[in-house]
């Protein structure tokens, strides 16, 4: 595929912690860019015909985000591209909507495994953290991007929102399986 796009942290990083298998999943993407992680999962954990992959973004500016300010159409029409051009295009459900009102949608124990990597404010990544988990099926996978990720102003950082979700749900998690990858944080769902 001729991707349109920068091109991070893919779901390959996985395969350290989260083993591949042919069966079916429902997976779940909490802000999509343009659309290269969504499509890296398609081609790894979901290619079974039966799995079902979701992905949220607003794809539009607003005062909380400024990081793509005045970008977001261009982005929106590269993942439309993009998506066009993905051969499996017709497992892949682009939902083009905040995060906090699109994941209530969804029914309880529903994913196996959940990636965060929408707005990285703190306050941004617990609030999709608490929403998801519930959607998450006991011994499902949620994955926090950009652990590291530092603004310039320190009570903004990435790793507060991962931090205050890890210390509310530590008797929900399995603490021993919460792993840290490339920036990436691996959390488990015990019940």
């Amino acid at each position: 595929m001729n991707f349109e796009g920068n091109t991070y942290r893919t779901a390959v990083n996985w395969n350290s912690y989260i083993k591949l298998t042919n069966e079916p999943i429902n997976y779940l993407e909490i802000g999509v860019n343009k659309g290269y992680n969504l499509f890296s999962v398609a081609d790894s954990y979901a290619k079974h015909p039966d799995s079902n992959i979701y992905g949220i973004d607003p794809w539009e500016d607003y005062e909380d985000y400024n990081e793509y300010k005045t970008k977001q159409d261009s982005i929106y029409s590269a993942f439309l591209n993009n998506l066009s051009k993905y051969p499996h295009n017709n497992k892949i459900n682009a939902i083009r909507g905040y995060s906090h009102m699109e994941i209530p949608r969804f029914e309880d124990n529903f994913f196996d495994i959940i990636y965060i990597d929408g707005n990285h404010n703190p306050e941004y990544i617990l609030e999709d953290a608490v929403l998801s988990f519930r959607k998450l099926k006991v011994n499902g996978i949620m994955i926090f991007d950009d652990y590291d990720w530092t603004n310039t102003d320190e009570e903004h950082n990435t790793i507060h929102g991962v931090e205050a979700f890890l210390r509310g749900y530590q008797n929900r998690i399995y603490k021993e399986r919460v792993v840290s990858i490339n920036s990436q944080v691996f959390v488990t769902r015990k019940n």
